[in-house]
Formats: structure tokens, sequence, C-alpha cells
């Protein structure tokens, strides 16, 4: 039987298109820039994060943010602080809550599956950030991000 639709291409006209980052360590203390949105408005259909490197045993807790080019950088404006995410194993997916604002959600576990939200998140040109409380702590997560411009030309990295 022919595939008609390769999965990549379903994802894409579902979600729209999609940007990975390697594992990234945690940042400690700080707030750095995950992705970049350059062009105009995007709406945001799901961002992963996926334990590679297991996080350290102490409190770890972690938000995602917009930091825009013309405006004032909230570093919960998608995601708030989370409980700890202390000692969670390589596999762990954390993922966007239903309401923009709300507690980072993430797996008890790596058998613990991510669920999709069909909520959409509006970023403009600028950056989007994750900061950790993550003081001396290991760990790292790659990033799965899609999104569809809003305006044209419109695109993250």
């Amino acid at each position: 039987m022919a595939t008609l639709l390769q999965g990549s291409q379903l994802r894409q006209v579902e979600l729209g298109f999609q940007v990975l980052k390697a594992a990234q360590t945690l940042p400690q203390t700080a707030t750095l820039t995950l992705f970049t949105v350059t062009g105009g408005r995007v709406a945001i259909t799901s961002l992963v994060g996926t334990v590679s490197t297991v996080i350290g045993a102490g409190a770890v807790t972690m938000s995602i943010g917009l930091a825009p080019t013309v405006g004032t950088a909230n570093t919960a404006g998608i995601a708030g602080l989370t409980a700890s995410l202390a000692a969670k194993e390589a596999g762990t997916n954390l993922w966007l809550p239903p309401i923009a604002g709300n507690a980072l959600l993430f797996g008890a576990n790596a058998g613990a599956a991510a669920q999709l939200t069909s909520n959409v998140y509006v970023a403009t040109t600028g950056t989007i950030t994750w900061t950790t409380a993550a003081a001396s702590t290991t760990g790292a997560v790659s990033w799965s991000l899609t999104y569809i411009p809003i305006d044209t030309g419109a695109a993250v990295s």
C-alpha cells in the first residue's frame, strides 16, 4: 500500500513548522534564549522538552518566557515556575500548560506521555526564553517547538 503523506508532512499540516534544539544544559539561576522569533508574530502550537541528561537532586524550577524586541520581558509569559524538577530521569517530557502563565507540566518519569494542548501561544519578534533556579544542578533538556507564522515572513530558529 502506498503512503500518500509522510509523518513529517502530517505534522506540518496539523502543527506547522518544527524547530529542534539539541540538548542544552540547564541555565544556572539565569534566563537564556531557547528560540529566536524573527519577522513578526508566530503561533506556537506545541513546545515539548525532553530531559536528555538526568536533572540533579537539588531543587530545580523552570519557566518559559518571552523577551520581545519591543516591550517588557516576562520570564514566565508562557509557563510559570513549576514544582521541583529535581532528579527527573532522562526521557522525562516537559510540555506547555493549557493556560499561558500556568505551571510548565512534566511527566513523573520517562514512561509518562506528554499531552499537547489545543491552545496556541502568540509570540512576537524577540526571543523565547527559559529560566531556572538550578544553582549548581546538573541536567540537560532537548526541545521541539512547532509554530505557524501569523505575519508574512515570520519564523522561529
